[in-house]
């Protein structure tokens, strides 16, 4: 392990020991290192379309929708070479959240997302990329 020095401004340090000490951090280093991973996974996901990973989409939408519910089962199967497993919720009483977790390449995995968020209906979407580096 190396030891860095890193000059940060007052403010910013302030809300990054709030934001540390929020979330549990044991320390600095810990908060500087899960940041430093975001930002290269972030890069991974971005700059390689072929790159495995898993994705999580995270959408709402009504289900008094017409047909919305058998648009997205079939978005999954016509899909079904991206392994997804979804799980359901009842949000009220026409409201429903789903979460599907996919895995594949950052290209089919956006696809399926976008397929997905953009059925008429879903009201909103989100995908979170994890890259799969193998180590």
């Amino acid at each position: 392990m190396e030891r860095v020095t890193v000059t940060i401004d007052d403010d910013l340090l302030e809300k990054f020991d709030r934001l540390i000490a929020s979330k549990g951090y044991a320390n600095r280093s810990e908060g500087v290192r899960d940041a430093i991973r975001l930002l290269l996974a972030d890069q991974q996901v971005t700059e390689d379309e072929e790159a495995p990973c898993v994705g999580c989409v995270v959408y709402m939408y009504n289900h008094k929708e017409r047909t919305l519910s058998s648009r997205l089962v079939e978005a999954q199967h016509h899909h079904h070479d991206t392994p997804a497993v979804t799980l359901h919720l009842h949000v009220d009483a026409e409201n429903c959240l789903e979460a599907t977790v996919l895995n594949g390449s950052v290209r089919e995995v956006r696809h399926l997302a976008d397929h997905i968020t953009t059925q008429t209906g879903v009201k909103y979407g989100r995908l979170h990329l994890i890259p799969i580096d193998g180590k």
